[in-house]
């Protein structure tokens, strides 16, 4: 199993479209969950637009983090994908942190003993208690980024909070990429896009001249998921993307490179 981490501290980067995107990909190709470690449930409305509060409110990844149902009882599926949806109450999980610090490390205790090929996290757009909690629990992180003049200074955000879930003991984090999300074909994107490439020197000039990076893997820059009024569109109705078209070709490459760049092995086909 390799559990795939969707961080950033910014929103509107297309995290959750990504997460969402990812996870039908991969599950084409083996046992997939998705977790949606958010309380804005952004991914959960993904796949379920159309439910009322309470449908969410049964069992999930609080009831699940608290030992109050089990995984098996709080999976939903749809497209192929297991679910693990957020709920409201979500927004309460750092001030049971503050009570209780084992909670932050059940997630990644949960995921462990399941037998899925690959899981998807979402996470907040801060850094929260609730991302502590995925990278925790997570092989790979996916650092999603649009061609915004804060792209860089939001990466080394991150880089921070990995670094920090890297010195927990038991940690399975080895693994750091970053995907260039709602990318167009402007003058500004190209040149967002080559200060993108320079990020693994940033990276070492930071490990040698600052605290907080010491333990962060050197970064992979992915192919950019193209700007698309189709994967909006698709997103915002909560419907896949149509086979073969820019969107999904995009997201099945992307599939197919994280598989590849994390040697995961798939055993559920």
């Amino acid at each position: 199993m390799k559990v795939y981490t969707f961080a950033n501290v910014k929103g509107g980067v297309s995290k959750s479209t990504s997460a969402s995107h990812l996870s039908m990909a991969l599950a084409r190709r083996g046992k997939t969950l998705g977790v949606d470690h958010d309380p804005q449930a952004d991914m959960s409305d993904v796949f379920f637009p159309d439910e009322s509060p309470e449908f969410f409110d049964q069992a999930n990844t609080f009831t699940v983090i608290r030992s109050e149902s089990t995984l098996k009882e709080a999976i939903k599926s749809k497209y192929g994908v297991d679910l693990l949806l957020s709920a409201l109450e979500l927004e309460d999980f750092q001030y049971y942190v503050g009570k209780d610090v084992s909670l932050v490390t059940r997630l990644n205790e949960v995921l462990r003993k399941s037998e899925y090929d690959f899981v998807v996290i979402d996470t907040p757009g801060s850094g929260s208690s609730e991302m502590l909690s995925a990278l925790l629990a997570t092989d790979a992180v996916i650092i999603p980024v649009n061609p915004s003049k804060w792209a860089v200074r939001t990466i080394k955000k991150v880089f921070r909070k990995i670094n920090e879930a890297c010195n927990f003991p038991g940690s399975h984090l080895t693994s750091v990429s970053i995907l260039p999300t709602i990318w167009g074909k402007s003058g500004r994107s190209e040149q967002i896009f080559d200060q993108l490439q320079q990020i693994p020197q940033l990276l070492k000039f930071l490990q040698s001249t600052e605290i907080g990076f010491e333990k962060v893997p050197v970064p992979i820059i992915l192919p950019p998921i193209p700007q698309s009024s189709t994967i909006r569109d698709r997103t915002e109705f909560g419907e896949p993307l149509k086979e073969g078209t820019e969107g999904w070709l995009a997201y099945d490459l992307l599939a197919d490179l994280i598989i590849e760049k994390t040697g995961a092995v798939i055993t559920n086909k």
